[in-house]
């Protein structure tokens, strides 16, 4: 492709490969799409403020990110599949960091990489919802396993916050 650009979204279409046709960039498939990589954006945000020292952290949440691009390709029938080992994997990583159960409701806060974490999961829950509405409308056939993926990103990313947050020396704010 000679050129970033083709020209081809201009007229507020876009090719949907699930469906193998043109639709409105504000159907309910492009908003999933699209909020799947605002998710997927903001953990990469998280990602950058990250300190040296908590790589482990760093490569969970880019296997997250592959995590989210499979839901995405899924979605667009390109033969990548979720399977219950990468839910199984995100159970492991959110019993990983939620050490203790929380007593109280806690505000979404802390340090940058904390408060990038609980906007991307505010996102990927909001990619959620978009997901069940894609489903509801049955236009195209859903794996149920790719909600179950979304569901679990969301607690881990939340386990996560929390847990960078002590590592970087905040406690949580209760409501």
């Amino acid at each position: 492709m000679p050129h970033l650009y083709t020209r081809s979204g201009d007229d507020g279409y876009t090719f949907c490969a699930a469906l193998k046709n043109r639709i409105s960039k504000s159907s309910s498939i492009i908003e999933f799409i699209g909020t799947l990589d605002e998710a997927n954006s903001f953990i990469g945000l998280a990602r950058s403020f990250l300190p040296f020292y908590l790589s482990d952290i760093d490569n969970e949440l880019r296997r997250i990110q592959s995590i989210l691009f499979k839901i995405g390709f899924s979605i667009a029938k390109q033969n990548v599949e979720v399977t219950e080992d990468d839910v199984r994997w995100l159970e492991e990583i959110a019993d990983k960091y939620y050490n203790s159960p929380l007593k109280y409701f806690v505000l979404p806060s802390g340090p940058k990489p904390a408060s990038a974490l609980h906007v991307a999961r505010t996102v990927v829950r909001r990619a959620e919802r978009r997901l069940v509405r894609v489903m509801e409308e049955g236009r195209i056939e859903i794996n149920p396993i790719l909600l179950k993926a979304l569901n679990r990103v969301s607690d881990v990313l939340f386990a996560m916050a929390l847990w960078v947050s002590e590592k970087l020396g905040y406690e949580p704010e209760p409501v």
